[in-house]
């Protein structure tokens, strides 16, 4: 785990991300290492034989990050499925980790093409919403939306990646329809919103985790 007390905006996430990339850690090994540690923390939470396992993605490297796990959480549960929230993705690390899972056969499909029903969310033991990171702002588009309200009113446990879907990271703006999360990973540094008590129905318990970045990184950040 990492340092809960660091606090960074997107913006400032993203130059640390940039930095860590300039020496060496790359976008692509940032997101292995944030899915794999977001799984390992679930794994600290769950047993996942057998378990089913919901993995909502968005099209950009929140949803990459949401690839990642299923990848990860197949080695121990063959019940791993992942609905497609806004279509396939667009960003290029994500688009890799996509073609990954693609060849493991894991169950993919369009949320548009799906139902409550046929979602199975009441038989859902685990779900990960992976569908907007903290650079997310306004509102919910409609499939996104979809989304938001199937998971709420599911009785899983959901573990939110970086942010609950519909909650602005920088601000702590809501959605009405925002995800309610029973744990929130966030990655690398805390952002606004994880440290503001009244978003906690939405945050749930919040854990940051370590995905590879080196100290130097965060100097600009005291200048």
């Amino acid at each position: 785990m990492n340092n809960l007390k660091r606090v960074v905006t997107a913006s400032q996430m993203k130059q640390i991300e940039k930095n860590a990339a300039e020496r060496g850690l790359s976008y692509y090994e940032m997101m292995e290492n944030a899915g794999t540690q977001a799984l390992n923390f679930i794994k600290s939470r769950e047993t996942l034989k057998n378990k089913k396992i919901l993995i909502f993605c968005g099209k950009g490297n929140n949803g990459g990050d949401g690839f990642v796990v299923a990848r990860q959480a197949f080695q121990y549960s063959s019940h791993v499925k992942v609905l497609l929230v806004d279509g396939e993705p667009l960003t290029e690390d994500a688009v890799k980790n996509y073609e990954l899972i693609k060849k493991l056969k894991i169950e993919i499909t369009n949320i548009e093409e799906e139902n409550e029903n046929s979602l199975s969310l009441d038989e859902a033991d685990i779900i990960v919403d992976a569908i907007y990171g903290t650079g997310f702002h306004g509102i919910l588009r409609e499939n996104a939306r979809k989304a938001a309200k199937l998971i709420n009113r599911s009785k899983a446990k959901v573990y939110a990646l970086d942010i609950p879907s519909g909650v602005n990271g920088d601000t702590g703006e809501v959605d009405l329809e925002a995800v309610y999360a029973d744990y929130t990973i966030a990655f690398d540094s805390c952002k606004p919103a994880h440290v503001m008590k009244e978003l906690a129905f939405h945050l749930g318990e919040t854990v940051c985790v370590d995905i590879g970045i080196n100290e130097s990184c965060y100097e600009f950040l005291n200048k």
